[in-house]
């Protein structure tokens, strides 16, 4: 049987599988000495190469499988061990095994969580082609998780702070225009703030009618609008002061 000697991807993780599996499961079985722990290991080695995939040659592919599945193979028997007077009868790979832990693998690299997981710790190896971007994102650096943490958070501001808003006044309005416009006459809305005009205009104030209407008789009496008396300069002489 030739050696692997191709880049993994998800187009060939199958045939990949396929080329070694029959001769990992006879191996790690040995080291394991039980089918569960065995299929186990299996399923993880082949998982964790595809993960590496980016970062491998063609050529090392069954080399780095080799040492993850050894890994893999002997940190199970650490984690679950067996009772010393229980024995396994040896076990061949069957059609039924050799599909369902091919089923799980291409379950496990097509999940959502999986893909999620995945594109995450590959944005932080991530090389930048700029000096200037690599100092900024060493001095801040921005993953696809931290955009959906400041998302979510944005959201949960913009709720609360919406929320806080309109649900105690979501009976009655915050004002009524039409009281507003109705308990001022026309003349008390924009007479009054002429002495706020840089004009020095004097108006006075006239009387109102329990209608709202200006009171004819006072109003005939009273002055006009007047101007502020503007101080004539006077020409310097030489013999004042």
């Amino acid at each position: 049987m030739d050696l692997w000697n191709e880049k993994l991807n998800r187009d060939n993780i199958t045939d990949f599988y396929q080329s070694t599996v029959e001769m990992v499961y006879s191996s790690v079985f040995d080291i394991t000495k039980e089918t569960t722990r065995a299929e186990q290991a299996i399923v993880k080695s082949y998982l964790d190469t595809y993960q590496q995939r980016s970062v491998l040659k063609g050529e090392d592919v069954v080399y780095t499988f080799g040492e993850i599945l050894l890994k893999n193979a002997k940190e199970i028997v650490e984690k679950y061990p067996l009772p010393e007077n229980v024995t396994f009868a040896p076990r061949t790979l069957d059609e039924y095994t050799r599909n369902f832990m091919l089923e799980k693998i291409l379950a496990k690299i097509d999940s959502t969580g999986y893909k999620v997981a995945e594109f995450i710790s590959s944005d932080t190896k991530r090389s930048k082609s700029a000096k200037s971007w690599q100092k900024i994102m060493d001095l801040f650096p921005v993953t696809p998780l931290l955009i959906i943490q400041l998302v979510l958070l944005t959201l949960v501001i913009w709720a609360v702070s919406t929320a806080a808003i309109t649900l105690p006044y979501r009976d009655e309005p915050l004002a009524e225009e039409n009281k507003i416009y109705e308990d001022s006459n026309l003349q008390e809305k924009y007479v009054t703030v002429i002495p706020y005009y840089p004009l020095g205009v004097k108006y006075p104030n006239v009387p109102v009618n329990e209608e709202g209407e200006a009171d004819s008789v006072e109003s005939e009496a009273t002055e006009a609008p007047v101007l502020a008396p503007v101080i004539a300069e006077t020409e310097p002489s030489a013999t004042r002061g």
